[in-house]
């Protein structure tokens, strides 16, 4: 097994919890900063496009995590309970993702 391939199996597990956090990262942080400094020119189309880039991150994320827990590989171990957190948290992020992003149709722009 070459170095790459360790590094890729060792991580897989664990990209529930990075793409979780990433995509979340990216829509709250990119969203909000375009939706305080730029509220004028930012339409609620932009935030929709954002959003559902973060939950594509989020739920890819929780796919790979998913792929490892299905493997069964020890079962009961630290990485089997990884990628199950990991799956989970990007279940919750994704939530999380989709209120941020329906809220940007809700609330008016330049709100305050």
């Amino acid at each position: 097994m070459t170095a790459r391939k360790r590094i890729a199996e060792l991580m897989l597990p664990w990209s529930g919890l990075i793409g979780a956090f990433a995509g979340w990262a990216l829509a709250h942080q990119i969203g909000s900063n375009l939706s305080v400094e730029h509220c004028e020119a930012v339409s609620p189309l932009v935030a929709l496009l954002i959003g559902l880039a973060g939950l594509a991150i989020a739920v890819a994320g929780g796919l790979l995590s998913r792929r490892h827990y299905r493997r069964g590989e020890a079962a009961g171990g630290g990485r089997h309970f990884v990628s199950l957190l990991g799956m989970l948290a990007s279940a919750l992020f994704s939530v999380a993702i989709v209120w941020q992003t329906l809220s940007s149709f809700i609330i008016p722009r330049c709100y305050g």
